[in-house]
């Protein structure tokens, strides 16, 4: 059944809803949550049910963006690392 559907773990939108109340109690401001869920909305919704979430692989590219591109949406390297952990906790 792998073979038809795809069986690695997400992040579904329900638990970035999660990760976003837990990032405003860590001290993340309106605009910086608006911004990271701009990065990973494509992700998460994505057009097929199965498709839908973020995966380890596009967490590893969202991260790696932010990290590379922090003039852009200046979020702090401590809140990415913040980000980081609580998206993985939930893959």
């Amino acid at each position: 059944m792998g073979f038809f559907w795809n069986t690695k773990p997400k992040v579904s939108k329900g638990e970035f809803q999660k990760i976003r109340n837990y990032l405003y109690s860590k001290g993340f401001s309106h605009k910086e949550l608006e911004r990271v869920e701009e990065i990973f909305r494509a992700d998460i919704d994505e057009s097929g049910s199965y498709e839908q979430g973020i995966s380890g692989e596009e967490v590893n590219k969202g991260i790696k963006w932010m990290r590379e591109n922090m003039n852009d949406h200046h979020i702090s390297s401590s809140k990415i690392d913040l980000l980081e952990k609580a998206l993985r906790s939930k893959l």
